[in-house]
């Protein structure tokens, strides 16, 4: 039983799904020798190495690390949990979900997360109701229409309008829902005799990746100056801010249809909705000004690419410079868009036009280059003063660039505005970290740190990859250094007594995923080429039960040292020389 499923239903799920074609529906691979390359989902890259293996059904990036089969992907890029990433594959190949047999806790959680997300889903075809209707929704309609936002777009973004106290929830009761459930979704105030928490306001569903109401957010539309402008659903349990991104699922559906190659974030809903208005479909928004690095990742997702364009005011200027930073701390490609002073994107929209916006894309800097211009616009480098401060603030922001030729052109730049010597400004800018080399001769890697748990990474990846020279049976159980080690060595027995073939991909799902799990996997990929993995294999072998006879050794001459009857010393002396024979062969027949 593997997380809830029965393994042949897994197994057969990752059988009908073949990695290669799930994952090529998401990024372009290219098939070199037995594997296929592109650049990483997950983070950016410019050179491809997102590894996909066919033969074991697993990916690995070189670049990020991440790891998995195609369950692991399909959760990472979809942004679901293991079940309904099994769901998704499932219904990609026409395969029947079975009963989830996990946690009884889990499966309780789970039936609640299902049921308040379908009030969700109730609530906002009441909403979307009320605001069609000929004579309630009239107001309300009139003035979406004079932001420009059409029937069409009305139905598209799926709005719509609280206008009592209670409708609502009168409205769910008939559906069976309670106001205890929805007092859970966020959706009332109070859990007895509760008001509409969003009443009297235009209502826009926030959607989940997959496109389902997880969330509501509400707009004033009378011009009431008394009552906040935006108001919006807290945390519950079908709904996190923090990793949530309004328009996600409607910048999906247009990245299936075309060739999406940026994506544009702006501050709220209201403005993905003007910008879609427009034609301006690959808009997103966080659930506030103050982007996380969770809502940062699933930006990423959609494309690596991102426009940054926040309102034309201070408080504007101040939050792009923030998310700016969370943006690029996850691999993004910034640029910024400056908009002119007090307009938003809505306004740019109705009063310049799309033309006007799309000129304003095209001008957008760098975001290096927006955060050297707001330090420069701050400081008069006219003095000497001056000058020291702003090199001050670009040395901090320079040292944010991990590509040392590009970091080289920026440190010319600040050179020559400040007149700071090149080398001074590399002085204080800290190291980038250099990449651990590659192993490439066998008598430096087992010199390195770690030593068994290299060795154990090498043997236990040669048996999971069924190399010819490597059998589970020149491995002893006791001889490996790690608890992930041992899990998967109990793993390859069950299925070596089962007589059944293991896989790589196959690891994922039946052993507790830990870096660990990933180290070993990927192993292979070290000294791959050199022709000495043989070799290799057998060194690593006597390293590990040579570490293990060493402990066992160790222990003994403890155990010698504080034993003061004469007979047992004879028998622990006997034992240790028995150890320390082992130890001196260099025949691996003679460690068991």
């Amino acid at each position: 039983m593997a997380k809830g499923f029965d393994n042949n239903w897994l197994d057969e799920l990752k059988y009908k799904n073949d990695i290669v074609e799930v994952i090529s529906r998401y990024i372009p691979l290219q098939k070199k020798g037995s594997k296929y390359f592109g650049c990483c989902p997950f983070h950016h890259e410019k050179t491809a190495s997102f590894c996909v293996n066919s033969g074991e059904q697993f990916y690995h990036c070189f670049g990020c690390g991440v790891s998995g089969d195609v369950i692991k992907f399909i959760q990472e890029i979809e942004s679901v949990d293991f079940m309904d990433a099994c769901k998704i594959l499932a219904e990609r190949v026409g395969m029947i979900l079975p009963d989830f047999q996990g946690d009884a806790n889990y499966q309780k959680d789970k039936n609640e997360k299902e049921r308040l997300t379908s009030l969700m889903r109730e609530a906002a075809i009441y909403y979307y109701s009320v605001l069609n209707h000929q004579v309630r929704g009239k107001q309300a309609r009139e003035y979406l229409s004079s932001r420009g936002i059409s029937d069409e777009f009305i139905k598209f973004y799926g709005l719509g309008l609280s206008d009592s106290d209670r409708g609502v929830i009168l409205y769910l009761k008939q559906k069976g829902y309670t106001e205890k459930e929805m007092y859970d979704c966020g959706l009332i105030e109070g859990e007895r005799n509760g008001l509409d928490a969003f009443r009297n306001r235009i209502i826009v569903p926030i959607f989940n990746s997959l496109g389902k109401v997880v969330a509501f957010g509400g707009r004033i539309y009378k011009g009431e100056e008394s009552r906040a402008k935006y108001k919006n659903s807290t945390n519950t349990k079908i709904f996190d801010k923090s990793r949530t991104v309004y328009g996600a699922n409607f910048v999906k559906n247009f990245k299936q249809k075309n060739a999406l190659n940026d994506v544009i974030l702006v501050e709220g809903y209201m403005d993905v909705i003007a910008l879609g208005t427009h034609g301006i479909l690959n808009a997103v928004a966080g659930m506030g000004t103050a982007l996380t690095e969770g809502q940062a990742r699933e930006i990423l997702r959609l494309s690596k690419n991102v426009y940054v364009c926040y309102d034309g005011d201070a408080a504007g200027r101040k939050a792009s410079l923030r998310n700016v930073d969370v943006l690029l701390k996850q691999g993004a490609e910034v640029n910024v868009v400056t908009l002119p002073d007090g307009y938003d994107p809505d306004d740019m929209m109705r009063k310049e036009g799309e033309k006007a916006f799309e000129k304003l894309l095209t001008e957008s800097m760098f975001a290096i280059d927006y955060k050297l211009s707001v330090i420069e616009n701050e400081i008069d480098l006219r003095s000497h003063n001056g000058k020291a401060k702003y090199m001050q603030s670009a040395v901090e922001v320079l040292n944010q660039i991990q590509d040392l030729s590009q970091r080289a052109v920026y440190v010319d730049v600040v050179s020559k505005k400040t007149g700071i010597s090149s080398n001074e400004i590399e002085r204080q800018i800290k190291e980038v970290p250099e990449e651990k080399p590659k192993i490439t001769v066998i008598s430096s890697a087992l010199k390195n740190d770690n030593v068994q748990m290299k060795a154990a990474r090498f043997v236990l990846n040669a048996i999971v990859m069924n190399k010819d020279y490597a059998n589970l049976k020149d491995l002893s159980r006791d001889w490996l250094p790690d608890a992930t080690h041992i899990e998967i060595y109990d793993y390859l027995k069950i299925k070596s007594e089962l007589g059944e073939k293991v896989t790589a991909g196959s690891l994922y799902g039946n052993i507790d995923e830990t870096n660990e799990l990933n180290e070993v996997i990927n192993n292979y990929e070290e000294i791959n080429g050199l022709g000495l993995e043989e070799k290799y294999y057998g060194d690593c072998l006597i390293k590990l039960a040579n570490a293990y006879l060493s402990e066992q050794i160790a222990e003994l001459t403890k155990e010698f040292e504080d034993e003061t009857e004469k007979h047992k010393k004879t028998e622990l002396l006997a034992r240790l020389s028995e150890l320390q024979k082992k130890l001196r062969s260099q025949n691996l027949a003679d460690k068991y």
